[in-house]
């Protein structure tokens, strides 16, 4: 019997995307390192220089049937970059995204935004400025609880 070496799944990927003639770069990420490098560079390319600093927050959380629920995937959305990082099956969570998810400084917006806050929290992560889209715009789709 022949066994065949299966390759490990990467922990980080790299995606450019076209829609509607925007181009848009995703990363997705399971390692620390790679969610400083993204949150380095978004704060060089775009943050810096911004007199109003905003981030789209969002995240999808665990099977609550499946045990204690928990934020499995965190998202971070700035201008064109947008990082997906697998938070409940990383190496681990780092100072550096800590600091910056809880820098007053820099406003972080989601839909119904709240949860997300309140489920990051088991790790670390306390967000000052959360604001919540749905209390501010008119949900204009047909579901209930429209994502970021």
């Amino acid at each position: 019997m022949e066994h065949l070496a299966c390759a490990k799944a990467p922990r980080s990927r790299i995606y450019h995307l076209m829609a509607k003639g925007m181009a848009f770069k995703v990363t997705a990420a399971l390692r620390a390192s790679r969610v400083e490098k993204w949150i380095c560079d978004i704060k060089r390319d775009f943050l810096y220089a911004s007199p109003t600093k905003c981030v789209g927050l969002d995240c999808e959380f665990t099977d609550p049937r499946e045990g204690d629920q928990r934020a499995a995937i965190l998202q971070l959305s700035v201008a064109i970059e947008t990082l997906v990082f697998q938070i409940c099956w990383a190496d681990e969570v780092t100072q550096v995204l800590k600091e910056f998810l809880q820098d007053s400084n820099i406003r972080f917006w989601g839909a119904v935004i709240g949860k997300d806050v309140q489920m990051l929290s088991s790790y670390g992560i306390n967000i000052t400025s959360a604001f919540d889209l749905q209390k501010i715009l008119p949900n204009l789709t047909n579901k209930p609880t429209p994502s970021l």
